[in-house]
This record gives structure tokens, C-alpha cells and sequence, in this order.
């Protein structure tokens, strides 16, 4: 492997050149003889997977040896076997080699209030005997002369796992992540090298989904070491991994929530009153002490394999550059093999691009028909997308296609503008007096027809503008735009975007949107950790001098930064306490580009304006909730102060239904997506201070207040 960039670290040169060794043990158990010990699903793929990644990050390092235990290898997950295996390793490491220790399955407290990691041969009535305790794994470990050693822990789950709820054996017992969490904490104070990584936080499950066939920690420690965690020189270490692991998994959790709230609002719109139920929050807990760059890999030449998307955009209308633009942005930013067919003069062309589109196995598909739409007077009940004055299309074929791939996920974008076609005389009058609708028809019956009940995914988007031919067109690219410098853009997020952009035009659209296993995402960010900005020169770019920050949040004084950040945007200001919208306005774009990109890079997408932004995107509404206060207070003031409300709860500036305080702000990465930086350059306008109490204000203050807040994040990328 060729370097990505010139590195100098001494650890890296070590086990370059052969100095050092690194050791990995990986247990994974998914089959258990005892009965009363549930099976699970992946933990023996999650454990091979973590070793080919590992394989794939470690192949420039000459000395390294893998040791694997799980239902499918040579060597089965036995007790005595693991045992062995970490004899070996404590007898033969050497000081300057690194141990990596993974364990996927079950973790028990036993009846001396133990923790035990349930090998395949452990059993229930005799877990201290049977079973391999921490205490042990630790004491062992602590034995061992190399100075670096990580362990990671996928033991966290509860009983067995199902897809839309987790079911513990017995839900009275006590969840070992606290007796984890505690003992590796004891072991970390013992050494300045030691690193543990577990799945979950305590009192939290550790997530298995179908749709990535793995456990959710494990896949994104695979996909890191697979080269998404990579720094800028290629380089993968443990608090790189650490950062990029936590960030996808609460990311992976809330985009699936998302997508299941919305799918339940519109199953209640059509009677269905079963909800899926939301998953639970799951928080990677990293237990640390003196550890400086732990080496675990190198970003491969060779890269990860994506799963395959393929799109096909159809235009039946005279040409659009906003069409134009958005294939540029589903093949940048989407992922998506796009072809592209304008007009098509035969049927044999066009059945021939669907047909292509549709061989497709697994991953996306994404079919785009820009055409008119028509109903036919002697074919009652049916409609036609016209793709040429010779050709259109019936929704029953169309339907009838999309049946075929029912394992590949399928988001279907009909942009159907109106188009009156002067009618004869004769067809107009007949038309008026038997009462029968315009040739043009709604496109309900084609969302209502096309959608299936489709595990993997399906969404539908369908609208008829009738100002211009470019309507629809303008409002897909814009809101596609919007969202090129987030972290994805899920179908979820579009569809509620795209509802509020509609509505504010009057333009009635029509959603489909169903899927249990898998997130349907439209576009995909796939650079991360990719610097927006140039770091080396940033003092010399723009309004203020930058270093400070930029210093502060590389060492994570998250506080420190955010105080510095109020500094910066007053001082750009000219004011000394907060910003007025008029302030806001007047500042440059680059300044606020330039401060988004250091917390988004340091923070490893966690926290930042555009984050923030992302949130409130997919919160935004056009209507209040509270109809009552509405008519009392005029509804632009409660619909703002609801969303301000709900944007806070999220992002973890309220609590219980009450403000923090800012010193109370969680100014670590263990906070919430979008935590920081806290608007402490806007007037906080929903306490007043009565008779020394703190108390909450009124709404209309908390709308402006949160008013000026979207009116800063639309200044964002």
C-alpha cells in the first residue's frame, strides 16, 4: 500500500517496519448450548467482518497475528479455547506491540455480581465457572508486557433481539453495562496505554439490523477501519474510530426514528393505527487513560465497497438545466450511476432503460419521470404519463415493474406539471355535460397505485404544479442544494422539506414512504472527516483570526470554544453583548463557513451550525400544534416557539422541560448531535428574572427569540 500522505509518527514507523506487532483476539458468539441463554443473530458475521476490515487497515504492517473465535471458524468460541488464545498473546507480546481484544455476544452479571462474557459452552446455572469474567480478561491483560491495549466490547444486549423492540430474558435483571463501565475504568487507572470502547452506554441495548447484517457498533467499527475514519494523512487510530463510531451510530438510530415516525403519521392519515415502535438511544462509551495516538490502521488504496445505486432520469418535457443540475448532484453527492433518456422516440427505448434500471439485486434504484400526465375519456379509471406526443406510459406497467425488485430499495419522483391541451369542441361540451373530471387527473391514484409494502424501502414523490413547466423541477434541486453540506439527506428529511416548500406555494404534493429495514437515503456523505477549510492558512482568509478556535477545539476544550466562537461573531458585529438580526445579515458568509468547518472537522460531525441546521430542517413546520394559543397569540408565534422548543429538546439545551443554564451545557462529545455551539451571541429571551426566580416566559418571546435563531442557521451551508 502506498502512502495517502507523509507520516511521521513513531508508532507508525514501528509497525511499518515490522518494530512492533500488533495482536487481535475476536470472539463473536451467536449459537449457545444452554437454551435459557438466547441466540443471537450476527455476532459471528460482526466478528469476521471486524477481521477482514482489520486486514484491510493493517496490511502495510508486516507482524501482526489474528486469533478468531466465533460459530463459523476453525477454532470455536469455547472457553478453554479463548483462554489459550490469551495465554498465548500475555506470554509472547512485547512492549512495543499493540492488543486488540474484541468480544461480540452476550454479557451477564452472575450471582456474585460479576460481569461474564457467555462463551458458546457457558452456561446460565454456572456462569463463574463456565463463563469468561472481566475480572479475568483484565487480570490477564494486566499481565501482558504490551503497553497498548484496546478492547472492545459488543456485549451489551439484552435477551433477544427483534427488529422493532429489544426483549431482555428476564427484564428484571441488572444490565451489566454499569459493572462494565466501572471495572474498566479501574483497569484504565492502572495504565497509560489502556483504550476500551463498548457498544452502548449503561442502561442502553446494543442494536442488531437486519438490513446491515451485523450489530450496529460493529458495522461502523468495520466501516471505519475500512477507511471512513481515516485522517487527512490516512491514518486510522483509536479516538479517530472512537469519534467516527459514536457520530454514525446516534446519526444511524435517529434517521431510522425519523423514518419510522413519518411512516406511522402517514399510516394514521389512512386508518392504520399499529406504530412501529422507535429504537432506543444507543451511545458508544469510550473508557480512556494516557493513551496518545493509538495506531490501529491505514486507510487501503483499495477502499470499502458501496452498496450499488443506479438512476435513470426520464424527460418528457423541452429540456431543464435544473433537471441537468440535479443528475449532477445525485452523481456527486447520491452515489447514483445515473442514465439519462430525453424524449424517448420508441417504446422498445423506453422499456429498454426501465428494464435496465430494474436488474438491479440489492442497494437503490431511483427512477425520475419529468413528464405530463392525462386521462384517457375512453378508458375510464386510468391515467397516462406522456413521455411523447407517441408514447406514454400506464401506471399498471409501471407498477407491474417495480413488483420485480422487491429487495432493492425504489424511490420513484414524479414531476407531472399540468398542461392544458386545447380540446375540440365537441369533447369539451360532452366533458361539461356528463360531469366527467379534465383529461389531467390528480396523481393520488398513481401514488395510491405504485406503492408497495415494501420492507426494504419505497418512496414515492409526486406533484402537479400548474404555474410552470419548472415548478417542481426548481424545488427538488433547491432543496437538494440546501442539503449537499449535511451528512446525508434521508427520503424522510426530503419528504419534510419538500411539504413545507410545497405548501407555502400552494402546490399539493403526494408521498408514499414504507420500509422497515433500512434507511432510504437520497444523497450520502461519504468524506466525513474532509476539511472544508484550509486549517494551515485560516488566519490569513477572512474577518478574524481564527487560530484560538481552531487550537481550543483540536485540543477539545469544547467550552472554551464556544466562548471563543460568541467572541469571534461579536467582535465581526461591532457589538458587545448579542447580535441583532440586522447584525446577522451583515455578516460574511466565509466567517460564518469558516467557524461551521472547524466544529464540524474537530468534533467529527457532531456539532456545528450546518449540523444545527440540519436538525432544524427536519423540524420546521408550517402550522402550530396548539390551535387554542394560535388564536390567542396569532399562530407565526407559537408555530416558531413550538419548533424553537422542539429544535432545543433535541439538540439538549432543554431537560425535563426546562432550560439549562449554560453552565449546565454538556461541553463533551458524549453530548447530543448539534449541542454545540450554543447560541450564546443571541439574546435568550424565554426567562425573565421576578422577585430573584428564574421563570419561563411567555411564547411570543420564545418564538423571536428562536425567529432570529433560524434567521442565523439560513446563513448556513
Amino acid at each position: 500500500m502506498s502512502p495517502v500522505a507523509i507520516r511521521t509518527s513513531n508508532s507508525i514507523n514501528a509497525l511499518e517496519t515490522g518494530t512492533a506487532k500488533i495482536w487481535q483476539l475476536l470472539i463473536g458468539v451467536n449459537q449457545y448450548q444452554d437454551k435459557n441463554i438466547p441466540c443471537l443473530n450476527y455476532s459471528a458475521q460482526d466478528c469476521q467482518g471486524l477481521a477482514d476490515a482489520l486486514q484491510q487497515a493493517t496490511q502495510a504492517f508486516p507482524l501482526k497475528q489474528v486469533i478468531i473465535h466465533h460459530d463459523f471458524a476453525s477454532e470455536l468460541p469455547y472457553l478453554e479455547a479463548v483462554r489459550s488464545s490469551l495465554r498465548k498473546i500475555t506470554t509472547s507480546a512485547k512492549p512495543q506491540d499493540t492488543v486488540i481484544f474484541y468480544f461480540s455476544g452476550h454479557g451477564i452479571i452472575d450471582s456474585t455480581a460479576r460481569v461474564v462474557l457467555c462463551l458458546q459452552d457457558t452456561h446460565k446455572d454456572n456462569l463463574g465457572a463456565t463463563g469468561l469474567t472481566l475480572q479475568e480478561l483484565l487480570k490477564t491483560l494486566e499481565t501482558c508486557p504490551a503497553q497498548q491495549q484496546v478492547v472492545w466490547l459488543d456485549a451489551c444486549h439484552s435477551g433477544g433481539m427483534t427488529l422493532f423492540g429489544a426483549k431482555g430474558d428476564n427484564e428484571n435483571e441488572e444490565n451489566p453495562t454499569n459493572q462494565l463501565v466501572n471495572l474498566l475504568r479501574q483497569r484504565a487507572a492502572k495504565s497509560k496505554g489502556f483504550y476500551a470502547l463498548l457498544s452502548c452506554d449503561q442502561d442502553q441495548l446494543s442494536w442488531e439490523f437486519p438490513e446491515l447484517e451485523h450489530g450496529l457498533f460493529t458495522y461502523y467499527l468495520m466501516q471505519g477501519l475500512l477507511g471512513d475514519a481515516a485522517d487527512a494523512q490516512g491514518v486510522i487510530d483509536a479516538d479517530g474510530l472512537y469519534k467516527y463510531v459514536y457520530q454514525q451510530t446516534l446519526s444511524y438510530i435517529d434517521k431510522t426514528n425519523q423514518q419510522l415516525r413519518l411512516i406511522n403519521q402517514q399510516n394514521r392519515s389512512i386508518g392504520i393505527t399499529e406504530a412501529y415502535q422507535e429504537y432506543s438511544l444507543q451511545t458508544p462509551k469510550r473508557i480512556v487513560e494516557g493513551v496518545g495516538q493509538l495506531i490501529l490502521g491505514l486507510k487501503s488504496s483499495k477502499g470499502k465497497q458501496h452498496p450499488l445505486r443506479k438512476a435513470l432520469v426520464i424527460e418528457g418535457l423541452p429540456a431543464s438545466d435544473a433537471c441537468q443540475e440535479i443528475i449532477e448532484i445525485l452523481r456527486a453527492d447520491g452515489d447514483f450511476d445515473v442514465d439519462y433518456l430525453f424524449q424517448p422516440a420508441t417504446s422498445a427505448d423506453l422499456r429498454s432503460s426501465i428494464t435496465k434500471l430494474l436488474e438491479l439485486e440489492h442497494g437503490a434504484v431511483l427512477l425520475y419521470l419529468r413528464a405530463s400526465i392525462e386521462k384517457t375519456p375512453d378508458d375510464v379509471g386510468e391515467t397516462l404519463i406522456e413521455l411523447s406526443p407517441t408514447l406514454k406510459i400506464t401506471r399498471s406497467w409501471l407498477k407491474k415493474q417495480l413488483q420485480k425488485i422487491p429487495n432493492v430499495q425504489q424511490i420513484i419522483i414524479l414531476d407531472c406539471p399540468i398542461v392544458e391541451t386545447p380540446l375540440i369542441p365537441t369533447l369539451r361540451e360532452n366533458l361539461r355535460f356528463t360531469g366527467k373530471p379534465p383529461l389531467y387527473a390528480s396523481l393520488r391514484e398513481w401514488v395510491e397505485d405504485l406503492h408497495l409494502h415494501h420492507d426494504r424501502g419505497q418512496c414515492v414523490i409526486a406533484a402537479s404544479p400548474k404555474e410552470h413547466l419548472e415548478q417542481l423541477t426548481n424545488i427538488l434541486l433547491s432543496t437538494l442544494k440546501q442539503r449537499r453540506q449535511a451528512l446525508a439527506l434521508t427520503a424522510a428529511s426530503w419528504i419534510t422539506q419538500l411539504q413545507i416548500e410545497l405548501a407555502s406555494l400552494n402546490i399539493k404534493p403526494y408521498f408514499w414512504l414504507c420500509g422497515t429495514k433500512g434507511i432510504i437515503e437520497i444523497l450520502i456523505n461519504q468524506t466525513l472527516f474532509t476539511d472544508k477549510i484550509d486549517i494551515e492558512d485560516i488566519s490569513l482568509n477572512f474577518g478574524a483570526n481564527y487560530q484560538k478556535l481552531h487550537d481550543l477545539l483540536k485540543s477539545g476544550k469544547w467550552q472554551e470554544a464556544n466562548n471563543e466562537t460568541t467572541r469571534i461573531l461579536l467582535d465581526l458585529a461591532h457589538q458587545n453583548i448579542y447580535l441583532k438580526p440586522e447584525d446577522i445579515n451583515n455578516l460574511a458568509s466565509e466567517d460564518i463557513y469558516t467557524i461551521d468547518g472547524l466544529w464540524v472537522k474537530y468534533s467529527g460531525g457532531r456539532f456545528g451550525f450546518s449540523v444545527q441546521k440540519q436538525i432544524w430542517e427536519t423540524l420546521k413546520s408550517t402550522k402550530p400544534n396548539d390551535y387554542v394559543l394560535a388564536m390567542v397569540i396569532g399562530k407565526d408565534n407559537v408555530k416558531f416557539g413550538e419548533t424553537g422548543i422542539d429544535f432545543a429538546n433535541r439538540v439538549g439545551w432543554r431537560l425535563k422541560d426546562n432550560w439549562l443554564d449554560y453552565d449546565y451545557l454538556n461541553f463533551s462529545l458524549d453530548a447530543a448531535t448539534g449541542h454545540l455551539p450554543f447560541f450564546s451571541f443571541i439574546e435568550n429571551p424565554w426567562r425573565i428574572k421576578l422577585l430573584g426566580i428564574w421563570e419561563m416566559n411567555s411564547m411570543i418571546l420564545t418564538a423571536r427569540w428562536w425567529q432570529q435563531c433560524v434567521y442565523f442557521l439560513s446563513r448556513a451551508r
